[in-house]
């Protein structure tokens, strides 16, 4: 694969998009698409990326200005709004990032991801070439490697072992979030394409966008409420199809949690 600093080119081509083996209702029609070439970060951004960027522009995040988050406590198993969670400190006032400049950062809204893409001169992935890298080439495939939740007993990335929401048992080697890279990239190199974080794409969210989309590069639709988030995240089980590269998923522009995070696209000319 060809790259270019952090950044991997994904090669155009037709893939398609949805599944009809999902109970996801919002992933049919199955679909062909057409993408055009395009880069894409290898991995998440990271704490240590984002506080460069703070730096350089003094930029405050949704949750900074609203002085509160949601963050999921893993010891009452549930989500709480938090007074001074932020991402600078993920899980409220008595967390840091000590040892933390590895992992991906979270407590970001839409917003402060598009800000962060602008500033590095970049952008959000679109919905579909989200899927398409996703999928890293493989045309039948429920995961970004494959059909299967495991590959010879080993897991292929961070999500919840146990009984949810009481216990996560951490059987992949962590519990909640995990720094990146960590488990084996794609066939297109690219790391976290599932679970970890979900990941902000461009789109707005419309459950019947796929009877309707164009063909080729679609953008999604021009207006909504909700914008796309996709590739599942440490708090998703292996019962649902949070994980599938075909699962589509939403939140508020504005929202931040302790389980979103981001990775960001450029165009090339």
């Amino acid at each position: 694969m060809q790259t270019q600093g952090n950044m991997v080119r994904i090669p155009a081509g037709r893939f398609a998009m949805g599944s009809s083996q999902s109970s996801d209702e919002d992933a049919r029609p199955v679909h062909q698409v057409r993408i055009s070439a395009f880069w894409i970060d290898v991995a998440l951004v990271t704490n240590r990326d984002f506080e460069k960027f703070v730096n350089a522009t003094g930029f405050q995040t949704s949750a900074e200005r609203q002085g509160n988050s949601l963050v999921f406590d893993l010891a009452e198993g549930n989500w709480l709004q938090v007074s001074g969670a932020n991402w600078k400190h993920p899980q409220g006032p008595d967390s840091s990032l000590a040892g933390k400049d590895n992992y991906p950062v979270v407590q970001v809204s839409w917003y402060d991801a598009v800000a962060y893409a602008d500033w590095a001169g970049k952008r959000l992935p679109t919905e579909a070439e989200m899927e398409y890298a996703a999928r890293g080439g493989l045309d039948d495939c429920a995961y970004p490697w494959g059909r299967t939740l495991q590959l010879a007993g080993q897991y292929q990335t961070n999500y919840w072992q146990g009984s949810f929401p009481q216990h996560d048992t951490g059987a992949d080697g962590f519990r909640g979030l995990a720094p990146i890279r960590q488990f084996m990239p794609n066939r297109f190199a690219l790391y976290d394409m599932a679970g970890n974080t979900w990941q902000w794409c461009a789109d707005w969210y419309d459950e019947d966008y796929y009877g309707k989309s164009p063909s080729d590069n679609p953008r999604g639709p021009q207006t909504g409420k909700m914008r796309v988030r996709r590739g599942g995240c440490w708090h998703s089980t292996e019962h649902l199809h949070n994980l599938w590269v075909s699962h589509r998923n939403y939140a508020p522009p504005g929202e931040s949690t302790s389980h979103t995070s981001f990775r960001c696209a450029q165009d090339i000319p």
